[in-house]
């Protein structure tokens, strides 16, 4: 059975260390947390414009593909193989 007389020897978890972990959490997910927001958005508006007019939607897209040309520009860069 359980001896209430001996202590543990650690203290038992409280609030402060729920808030912390909380906290660590949401600074590893708040980045991509971000972007899915955004790409849902950019989806969304790209939807719209293009039920407006279908050239609409370039509005969109042209920005898009040049953030991707340019992120896959600068992770190449980054991040070359060995060897390349």
């Amino acid at each position: 059975m359980y001896d209430h007389a001996r202590q543990p020897a650690e203290k038992p978890p409280g609030c402060l260390d729920a808030l912390a972990i909380t906290r660590a959490i949401f600074a590893v997910l708040f980045w991509p947390m971000v972007a899915v927001i955004v790409v849902v958005a950019d989806l969304a508006a790209t939807f719209v414009l293009f039920t407006m007019h279908p050239a609409l939607a370039l509005v969109t897209i042209v920005p898009t593909a040049v953030a991707i040309w340019l992120f896959a520009k600068w992770e190449q860069r980054h991040f070359r193989p060995p060897g390349l």
